[in-house]
């Protein structure tokens, strides 16, 4: 049995997938399925589906629980959702962990990381594309939400956008270059102020012998970040650049050199750059799509 949030909410096994009907439906699923079969009270539910409850809240939440088990049925999983008397009430959905897509993806994500760290790049690279087959698409996908549950589901967007670096990271340790670029590129048309992967475009195009490329990318890097941040690049992101100019092929594989150890080895820092705050004077800033990258197709 897999319950899907990553894409469309879906029901599935191993004859059969079958959306959850109805947008507020859905969302009462969905919330139930974020909390990992944890009781969940009427009050947090309600906030879960409505930034401000209407009167009919409660009536309508009733009516929402029965159609969701009434779609349960066709899985012989209505006896899963269970309504908890006293206290306010509330209601939990009896899961396992890895029945749940969600919970799946951010427990193999985890564990990638931590390989990652350990120079185990081999074992890395597998467990985060494992933990990429699992994404359909955005998370809660036509769900009714509040704005609270809204930032759970833009907490597992990102949790994607940084598997999909880490994957990459762990490839380029694995001596992958030119290769890597359409998919680097790809992240940063999603996500134009990562200097994380404005490093590995910089990387994937030295060292697969295309300097001119990588000189390239910073030029596109610190016009993206100054243009629509204000921002100069980071110090390793300048550390970098320099290194590129100087040719010095050691500091610029960086700690991916290390990487193919497959031993237990000491942990590395953080394969992540410091991140900067998506805002300019308090206010949140959109991605919007990223400027042409030194002439290279995305």
């Amino acid at each position: 049995m897999l319950f899907r949030l990553l894409g469309s909410v879906r029901i599935e096994n191993a004859e059969t997938s079958v959306g959850v009907r109805s947008t507020p439906v859905r969302g009462v699923f969905a919330a139930l399925l974020l909390d990992e079969g944890r009781s969940v009270p009427v009050e947090r539910l309600m906030r879960s589906l409505w930034d401000e409850s209407p009167d009919s809240a409660r009536k309508n939440l009733r009516l929402y629980v029965a159609r969701l088990r009434s779609q349960l049925v066709a899985f012989s999983l209505q006896e899963r959702l269970v309504t908890l008397r006293g206290g306010g009430g509330g209601y939990r959905l009896l899961i396992e962990p890895d029945e749940v897509d969600a919970i799946r993806f951010k427990r193999l994500a985890a564990q990638g990381f931590a390989e990652l760290r350990a120079r185990r790049v081999g074992a890395a690279e597998a467990t985060l594309k494992e933990s990429l087959g699992l994404w359909q698409g955005p998370a809660g996908q036509d769900c009714a939400a509040s704005e609270q549950m809204r930032a759970r589901f833009a907490a597992l967007d990102e949790l994607h956008l940084t598997v999909r670096e880490r994957l990459v990271e762990a490839r380029l340790g694995l001596g992958r270059t030119l290769d890597l670029v359409p998919e680097i590129h790809d992240i940063l048309s999603a996500a134009p102020f990562r200097e994380t992967s404005w490093a590995h475009l910089m990387r994937a195009h030295y060292l697969g012998g295309n300097a001119a490329g990588a000189i390239s990318a910073w030029t596109s890097a610190t016009a993206t970040l100054s243009d629509h941040l204000g921002l100069d690049p980071s110090a390793e992101l300048r550390a970098l650049h320099l290194s590129v100019l100087r040719r010095d092929d050691d500091a610029i594989r960086g700690p991916a050199s290390l990487h193919r150890s497959e031993g237990p080895g000491p942990a590395l820092p953080d394969p992540s750059w410091p991140r900067r705050p998506l805002s300019v004077d308090g206010k949140p800033v959109a991605n919007p799509a990223a400027p042409a990258m030194g002439g290279h197709p995305a």
